[in-house]
């Protein structure tokens, strides 16, 4: 049986806007939607093909490093930007304090672990090799 074979390149982008991009372009777009980097809709995305499928990472070491800390701290600081009230978010707060100490998972992680945890068709394939 063949598998749908969706192939991102680390070499495509250098942050989390980038990642956004190159992940409509290469499985979004199949879909006739497009991802605006809500991390829920991106779980719920991984789930709408009903066929296994395959998601190669090439150049996932650059992305490892791309989505690392600094990407993460970013991500974080938009989430309270984003908020009415950030003073009273501490969950944000307290996880931008992790961040910052380069301690906890990274935004690279929270995608790996999405991708492979929660989607019962998809199988990740990352390309680590330099």
């Amino acid at each position: 049986m063949d598998q749908d074979i969706f192939e991102i390149n680390g070499g495509n982008f250098d942050d989390f806007d980038g990642f956004i991009r190159e992940f409509n372009r290469v499985f979004i777009s199949r879909l006739g939607v497009e991802w605006n980097g809500n991390l829920d809709a991106f779980n719920d995305y991984l789930y709408w093909p009903e066929a296994p499928y395959t998601i190669k990472w090439r150049k996932s070491w650059k992305s490892r490093l791309d989505l690392g800390y600094e990407a993460t701290i970013t991500w974080y600081l938009r989430k309270l930007l984003e908020t009415d009230r950030p003073s009273k978010n501490q969950f944000f707060w307290d996880q931008l304090d992790t961040a910052r100490k380069h301690d906890g998972p990274t935004l690279f992680d929270w995608l790996v672990d999405m991708i492979r945890d929660n989607s019962p068709h998809a199988t990740l394939e990352l390309d680590d090799g330099l």
